[in-house]
């Protein structure tokens, strides 16, 4: 008899985002609270790994939720990498576009329906690398999973 899945799900501060290119010029800074671009007029690329679930299932959903740190909108772009990169696999990206708002949390997130399969399905995000504009946060990550 096949045992039934449950969800699961694992919470990651925006800490364990990192810049993606390092270099000791910049306002981006991990803190308590998350991952923050403290520069009033640059952006910053940054990746944040994901933890990969030991089930062997993948993803239903990657969740990133942004916050601005000086009460204004700002459009954060981020790209989430499906797929495990080899020179035989070809891996899929998928981009996506949010207004953090200056009053409260935004999120963004995928499911497999962003990499051509469907909405419930599984999937394998390695990283999400984002553009994070000036002056906005992100405070987490969290991934759901069948167990």
């Amino acid at each position: 008899m096949a045992r039934a899945l449950g969800l699961a799900f694992t919470r990651v501060s925006g800490s364990n985002c990192q810049l993606s290119i390092p270099t000791t010029d910049t306002k981006f800074r991990p803190k308590a609270t998350g991952a923050r671009n403290e520069s009033s007029t640059v952006s910053n690329f940054i990746i944040c790994p994901t933890p990969m679930p030991d089930s062997g299932y993948g993803f239903q959903e990657v969740d990133f939720l942004l916050y601005s740190i000086d009460g204004t909108s700002h459009d954060v772009s981020c790209t989430a990498v499906n797929g495990v990169y080899t020179p035989s696999h070809a891996v899929t990206y998928s981009t996506k576009v949010v207004t953090v708002s200056g009053t409260d949390y935004s999120e963004i997130f995928w499911n497999g329906a962003d990499f051509g399969g469907t909405a419930g399905g599984y999937f394998d995000v390695l990283s999400v690398t984002c553009l994070l504009a000036p002056q906005a946060a992100i405070s987490y990550h969290s991934e759901s999973y069948a167990h």
